[in-house]
């Protein structure tokens, strides 16, 4: 059986940082967040020197202890059962797991695949005819960017998250991350001196 990692933070109107931990099994990790926004959670992690897996299960004692909008939190929730990594929701008895015909499952997949749709309704219209290739919005370079550098980030995982392909995300930012273009030309320019300076010696 996987760990259990307790995610307890205090919101406005939420229960304590104490009730919440009582409410937790005695075998759990517990990751005092504060007044962190659950979207921190890779960050604790790793401060914590704790790495999810499949089979461990992310635990909230209620939905009130999230401060995010609802198409954000079911993203993130969405995500970790994606990793094989179920989501329990203690003060309902709730317990989402990864498994395949699990209905709660499902649904949050349902509900973020609609987010997405409708973002994509929303931002590129022109994108959502049959057939035409989903595209990324220059707009979303530094959230992109953000995601990418998250402890454990993968661009494979980024590029699902986003519905393309990682050739599509690598081409975005070789085009919009200007930090990036420069850092390929300036290894392009430093293999040409190179090269000259042993043509030079021959």
């Amino acid at each position: 059986m996987g760990k259990i990692v307790a995610f307890l933070a205090e919101c406005q109107g939420s229960p304590t940082i104490d009730d919440q931990n009582a409410a937790m099994a005695a075998d759990a990790h517990i990751l005092i967040a504060g007044r962190q926004s659950f979207n921190k959670l890779g960050d604790l992690l790793a401060r914590g020197g704790v790495r999810l897996a499949a089979g461990d299960r992310v635990v909230v004692y209620d939905l009130s202890c999230i401060t995010l909008s609802t198409s954000t939190m079911v993203r993130i929730i969405s995500r970790l059962l994606r990793n094989g990594i179920s989501f329990e929701i203690a003060s309902l008895g709730i317990i989402i797991s990864p498994a395949g015909d699990d209905k709660l499952y499902g649904l949050i997949r349902a509900l973020d695949g609609h987010y997405r749709h409708l973002h994509r309704l929303k931002t590129r219209p022109e994108a959502a005819s049959r057939g035409r290739k989903r595209l990324l919005d220059p707009n979303d370079l530094a959230a992109i960017k953000a995601e990418l550098s998250r402890p454990g980030a993968t661009a494979t995982e980024v590029a699902r998250d986003l519905g393309v392909s990682r050739s599509t995300l690598f081409n975005f930012l070789e085009r919009y991350d200007l930090d990036r273009a420069a850092g390929i030309k300036k290894i392009g320019k430093r293999g040409s001196d190179d090269a000259r300076k042993r043509d030079h010696l021959v």
